[in-house]
């Protein structure tokens, strides 16, 4: 026992030190019982992902994933169900290559990581939420996990299917920022209950037949936890114009719900704080900003927002170039002739 405790001490050890030479940032301590999270090749397979290094992240998780690591399996997984925490160099690969490194080898369009990781309770979450059966036993199951962030995507899922355990379930029993959506389809009697559980000044009575404080949004939007995909981005990138980057770029987003379910893709192995922090967590909410509109109209947006915040139109514009495909052998759409 005591060389076994030994020997886990000097991997750790190890671990760190090799994570330092390469010039990465340890990932922030999180407690996970997720079988693999701290094997030091997925520690630094995740390192990479965050840094916005997708081609190395992609590759060694896939990698991990193959050899059974249930915490590569998992993120891969949610990463293949979530286009906007795909950078562009999965956007550029060939569909059977994106296939191959996202997926378990099998079918046609091979198969879901989370069914390998099933035997683990959060990817068992994961896809009784994608069965239409799921209830909001689903959300409570996320909460007691502490994934957050996941349970809100689950509400809003089942909002979505119309499920009927949010025409019964007490205010109590669903997150604070989400009674809207059970508001929707509720009676005179429920409605005037659920919105007596949302505070006067809450951007989401705008959703429940109420009027809208400008003011108060903003207040919301500088304050609250649940808008912080978008107040890191704005301190971090646009910190200048902080507060017309916030509501600029939540009238962009233009879903309340899109910006609820923003963040970490498992709690369990990167929390909240440290993803949205991160170049990729920050360059997945501007993708998420960025798919709120169609390839057409993604132009007229940034155009519009010069006017309203400057700095986010230019950082809007960046992200968007990055997924551009470049053909070789031509530079702003002329071929390259040689001197």
């Amino acid at each position: 026992m005591i060389y076994r405790a030994f020997r886990s001490f000097w991997h750790g050890v190890f671990g760190l030190l090799f994570l330092l030479m390469a010039g990465l940032t340890p990932v922030p301590a999180v407690a996970s019982d997720v079988p693999g999270a701290n094997d030091p090749a997925f520690v630094e397979a995740l390192e990479h992902w965050l840094d916005d290094d997708e081609e190395a992240a992609i590759r060694a998780l896939s990698e991990r994933a193959r050899a059974d690591n249930r915490a590569a399996q998992i993120l891969l997984g949610l990463i293949d169900k979530s286009p906007a925490l795909q950078g562009p160099w999965l956007a550029h690969l060939p569909r059977d290559d994106r296939i191959a490194l996202l997926r378990a080898p099998g079918g046609m369009s091979g198969r879901r990581w989370l069914n390998a990781a099933a035997d683990h309770p959060l990817a068992e979450n994961w896809l009784a939420l994608l069965s239409v059966e799921a209830g909001l036993s689903v959300v409570e199951e996320f909460r007691d996990m502490g994934e957050d962030r996941a349970a809100r995507e689950a509400l809003v899922a089942l909002a979505a299917r119309e499920h009927a355990d949010l025409r019964s379930a007490a205010p109590e029993a669903l997150d604070p920022e989400l009674l809207y959506l059970a508001w929707r389809n509720a009676g005179d009697e429920r409605r005037s209950e659920l919105l007596s559980h949302v505070p006067e000044a809450h951007p989401q009575r705008a959703m429940m037949g109420e009027g809208q404080d400008e003011s108060a949004l903003q207040d919301w939007l500088e304050n609250a936890p649940a808008a912080a995909p978008l107040r890191v981005l704005c301190t971090a990138r646009c910190g200048a114009t902080r507060d017309t980057c916030l509501s600029g770029a939540y009238d962009a987003l233009s879903s309340h719900n899109a910006l609820l379910i923003m963040g970490s893709p498992a709690e369990s192995l990167v929390s909240q704080e440290a993803f949205l922090e991160s170049p990729r967590g920050q360059a997945a909410v501007l993708r998420r900003i960025l798919q709120s509109n169609d390839a057409r109209g993604r132009g007229a947006m940034i155009a519009q927002m010069q006017d309203r915040d400057a700095c986010l139109a230019e950082v809007l514009s960046e992200e968007q170039a990055r997924y551009h495909y470049h053909r070789p052998g031509i530079e702003d759409g002329a071929p390259v002739t040689a001197d």
